[in-house]
């Protein structure tokens, strides 16, 4: 972003009118006393503002406190009284009060009074005569004793004796607590101690003591203002200026603006403002200060209207006073439309003002080419004789040149209008400079934002020419970036571990140098890698384990308390509205920011597939931030679920109000069934993309940061969080492919977890829904439950088997044409297909489901319509064949010998299919499931002789144990032999294969 003039202003939405009163003298409807901060913010449109709260009867305890304050300065101990110096002898700052001046009993109540006023609380009325007799005393500066303490002190103080003057001035302001000369000579001696905060106090005493001192005034509140006592400040202004000095006026109420803006009191700020601007129209400074408030209080609008009058009166002189339009206030407005992001206008008022302050507005044939500003360099000769040859002669050499500022602006233009080339030649000009470090501050902007834009070879080239030492880390950190963003490893290692010193705890710089020391292919780098991401880990875990009410508040230094303390600040009850230009902004900047960080766990990618934990750690942490920005968005979460998802709404200002003819037209359209959008205050954003990505890039951030948690962190519960927040995102549960993403993902972890029921039940039963009659499906639901109990209890339950029988009679009627009952309904579009073969994996699933339950008669139906279709297939034969075993096992069968036979030859049909083109894991599958064959049969003798033949296996699979048979073997074997006592057989096999 281009750099601010210190006293540049900005924006706002609607001009706000100025006030004017003759009568006016300090820029305050309150000149009496400070203005309370419970007050209303006066609305400078309007002649008045609100009037004051009432304030509350116990805040009277703020004027004991207040008194207590000076009195215990006067009674400290000795040791605590201010050690004398020397200086030289002078009592002209002695300034006696006139000797007629009487002052009646209630002076005490005066000074009272006075500092109720201060502390914002209501003045105290005065006695009534019919209560009290007032009584007229003589002059308390005619008081001997008074006189003789004043005297002492004076003396003392002449001679440097501080304290014996301070004890003396205190016993002066016991007698006269209305003492001028003793508060001030008690604030000098303050001010000589470093005692800022007391000499304050004491010149506020003294100032409230002669309210006539304009000077004493104006001190009181730059010291107020300087020590943070901002009320304070702002009240010893308005008394300075109710004295009627005009001579200070002016500075005055400049501070106090600038107190007011600072306080967010914008209108009180404008009313002294715009009535400077009225008394004197020609002051540059008061129109700057003025457009900053505006800017403070988001009236950019407002701001450039103000500028863009006073260029209108300077180019068409009236008698209007106004001040002069020069380059610095183009520089200001230049910044106001940068603020609102209006690039073109910007550039089209460069243009026009930079021709008039040169004297050349009749060179208008520049505006026929809108993406050139060569009529401010080289190219202004070339073009005049190509475009205007006849004017060459008198306009070639007309002064063209403008402020480096100026340049550095338009190129800034240029390039967020994604006109490079035009852009790089305005920034090259930095490089013409003879002192460059005058221009560090536009070398460091130009390098920013070219590095924001993408081109990082370009943002290299200028940050190298940055000289400043405060933005030394800043610019580490972007030349470390940019030298990743080109690979060039090495030098981006070297600048990120500078940038690094200096800012240790930043997380982001830590995980890009992560990243850059993954590919530097250095060990020592490795290792440094894993630290830093370490440190990410404990800190983040750190953060999450701090508690945000036990922050620390330290309790006020009691020598700092003002005597007018600072109001509360008021909290509003709305949130302060941002302006559409703001929105935009923050919208871009975050864009950038996503697109940033995606590009960087792109890269990590490869090193993530290669198993490294350094860089997987690393795009964890990236996504964990893009994850916590996307799930801050409550479009994303509505109350309703069911609510379509169609984009974010945006809610903008309508650019103008309907008159009562457009809005009964509009009432009229709305009750015809007509909408009409153009003048609505809601759009619709992010429809398809949020922040640079694509909702299936948002997905896929979510579902692989959860498996890397799960695979490289192995927290299987953090991992199911992740997706379980996934499945909230309504612009994700909304879409079917998207949704099925996430199911097939929850499914894994849920098996990963042996959570079969319900979640392994419940997702796959989604999944199945969804693909009705696909063979890869049924092969899903089938590697769900591999094994162990928990599995096959899920697998056998009842609710699977009614499942698939619906399934099934409803592949059943569309093979046959004919209704089934109690057939599913068919979801899949089945329009301009033929049914005319068995699905075998349907008929497979359901007849081991009904085996599930050791009935085996009605499993051989099913299987055998499936090996009718796939005879060949060695998992069908072995299934019919051990379903024919077992039911000849029953005793429930005719002729039981027949049947075995038929499943012993079923099964040989297995170990032939299974043979073909096989492995040494299916031989051994082979041998180990004949021999489970013999052995269940009782003929152990068979079984022992292929279960030997599995051991033989176990050599050639030792590497492989998750997949080798030789342990379930052996144990087999032991209990053959144990049966048989053989204990020294099951010795042997227990120490070789069963002993770990």
């Amino acid at each position: 972003m281009p750099r601010r003039n210190s006293e540049e202003a900005s924006e706002s939405d609607h001009d706000m009118d100025v006030s004017s009163d003759d009568n006016y003298q300090s820029g305050s409807e309150f000149e009496g006393g400070v203005i309370s901060e419970d007050e209303e913010e006066i609305d400078p449109s309007l002649q008045s503002g609100r009037p004051r709260s009432k304030k509350t009867a116990g805040q009277n305890e703020k004027i004991s406190e207040l008194t207590r304050t000076i009195i215990n300065d006067f009674e400290a101990d000795d040791d605590e009284a201010p050690a004398s110096i020397d200086f030289s002898d002078d009592d002209d700052d002695y300034v006696p009060l006139p000797e007629n001046m009487d002052i009646d009993v209630d002076d005490d109540d005066d000074l009272l009074n006075n500092l109720r006023n201060a502390a914002h609380m209501k003045r105290k009325r005065p006695k009534s005569a019919s209560n009290f007799k007032r009584q007229v005393v003589n002059n308390k500066d005619l008081d001997p004793e008074k006189r003789t303490y004043m005297s002492r002190g004076n003396e003392a103080f002449a001679r440097g004796d501080l304290e014996t003057a301070w004890k003396n001035y205190a016993e002066v302001i016991k007698i006269d607590n209305k003492s001028y000369n003793a508060y001030k000579t008690l604030a000098e001696i303050c001010q000589m101690q470093k005692k800022y905060n007391k000499c304050c106090n004491y010149m506020l005493m003294g100032a409230l003591s002669n309210p006539s001192d304009t000077a004493l005034w104006g001190q009181a509140a730059e010291l107020s203002a300087e020590l943070g006592h901002v009320d304070q400040a702002i009240y010893c202004y308005t008394r300075a200026i109710a004295t009627k000095n005009t001579e200070h006026d002016y500075e005055f109420i400049i501070k106090r603006s600038i107190l007011y803006k600072q306080k967010g009191q914008y209108g009180r700020a404008l009313e002294g403002l715009q009535r400077l601007n009225l008394q004197y129209p020609e002051d540059s400074a008061i129109t700057k200060f003025l457009a900053d408030v505006y800017v403070h209080q988001k009236r950019l609008n407002d701001a450039i209207a103000l500028y863009n009058r006073i260029l209108e009166k300077n180019m068409n002189p009236t008698e209007t006073k106004v001040p002069r339009f020069s380059w610095s206030e183009l520089n200001i407005l230049t910044e106001l439309y940068i603020s609102k992001r209006s690039w073109v206008a910007a550039i089209n008022t460069i243009k026009l003002v930079a021709r008039w302050i040169q004297k050349r507005s009749d060179e208008t044939w520049w505006d026929e080419q809108q993406d050139c500003d060569a009529e401010f360099d080289d190219r202004r000769g070339e073009i005049i004789m190509k475009k205007r040859p006849k004017y060459y002669n008198e306009c070639a050499h007309r002064p063209h040149n403008i402020p480096i500022d100026i340049r550095f602006k338009l190129g800034y233009l240029r390039l967020e209008l994604d006109q490079k080339d035009e852009a790089l030649r305005h920034y090259d000009f930095l490089q013409l400079e003879e002192d460059k470090s005058e221009v560090s501050d536009l070398f460091l902007d130009a390098g920013k934002h070219l590095e924001s834009k993408g081109y990082f070879e370009d943002a290299i080239t200028y940050l190298r020419e940055v000289t400043d030492e405060d933005h030394e880390n800043e610019v580490e950190y972007l030349l470390g970036k940019c030298y990743a963003e080109i690979k060039e490893y090495s030098i981006a290692k070297i600048h990120l571990l500078e940038a690094m010193k200096h800012d240790r705890d930043n997380n982001y710089l830590k995980a890009i140098l992560t990243e850059v020391l993954y590919y530097t292919l250095d060990p020592e780098d490795t290792h440094l890698a894993a630290q830093l991401m370490e440190e990410i880990d404990q800190q983040r875990t750190k953060g999450d384990e701090e508690e945000v009410g036990n922050e620390f508040i330290p309790q006020e230094d009691d020598d700092n308390i003002a005597l007018i303390k600072n109001a509360r600040e008021y909290k509003a009850t709305k949130k302060e509205t941002m302006t559409e230009e703001e929105r935009e902004e923050i919208e871009q900047r975050a864009t950038r920011m996503v697109l940033d960080k995606f590009n960087r766990m792109k890269r990590l990618q490869e090193a993530i597939d290669q198993g490294h934990k350094a860089a997987a750690t690393a795009w964890m942490n990236i996504a964990s931030q893009l994850i916590d920005m996307f799930t801050s968005t409550k479009a994303f979460f509505p109350k309703n679920r069911k609510s379509t998802f169609r984009g974010i709404v945006m809610y903008l200002r309508r650019k103008q109000d309907m008159d009562i003819n457009n809005r009964l037209a509009r009432i009229n359209n709305l009750y015809g069934g007509i909408t009409d959008t153009s003048n609505s205050r809601v759009t619709l954003t992010a429809q398809t993309e949020f922040r640079g990505l694509t909702y299936d890039q948002w997905l896929y951030i979510f579902i692989q940061n959860a498996l890397l948690v799960r695979q490289f962190d192995g927290k299987l519960d953090e991992a199911i969080s992740i997706l379980e927040v996934a499945f909230d995102v309504n612009v994700f549960i909304q879409d079917k492919a998207r949704v099925m993403i996430l199911r097939l993902v929850r499914l894994s972890l849920a098996i990963n977890q042996q959570d079969f029921l319900p979640t392994v039940c419940n997702n796959i039963r989604y999944v199945l829904s969804l693909t009705q009659f696909s063979p890869t499906i049924y092969g899903i639901f089938m590697c769900c439950f591999g094994s162990g109990i928990a599995a096959w209890a899920a697998f056998s339950n009842y609710n699977h088997q009614k499942y698939f029988l619906r399934q099934l009679k409803a592949y059943d009627s569309l093979l046959t044409s004919s209704s089934v009952s109690g057939a599913a309904h068919v979801t899949v579009d089945v329009k301009g297909l033929t049914f005319n073969k068995e699905l075998p994996s349907l008929l497979y699933i359901y007849a081991c489901l009904l085996g599930s339950n050791r009935a085996y008669s009605s499993p051989i139906v099913y299987l055998t319509r499936a090996y009718k279709k796939c005879y060949n297939d060695p998992t069908i034969c072995l299934m019919l064949g051990l379903a024919h075993v077992h039911r000849s096992m029953q005793r429930n069968s005719s002729n039981r010998h027949m049947q075995l036979l038929q499943g012993i030859s079923f099964l040989l049909e297995y170990r032939e299919n299974r043979n073909k083109n096989s492995t040494v894991y299916e031989k051994q599958e082979i041998e180990y499931n004949f021999g489970r064959l013999f052995h269940m049969l009782g003929l152990p003798a068979l079984a022992i002789d292929h279960y030997n033949k599995v051991l033989d296996f176990h050599e050639t699979l030792q590497d492989d144990p998750d997949y080798d048979l030789s342990v379930d073997a052996a144990y087999n074997l032991t209990l053959i032999y144990n049966i048989n006592g053989n204990s020294k057989m099951t010795r042997e096999l227990t120490d070789k294969y069963l002993t770990i």
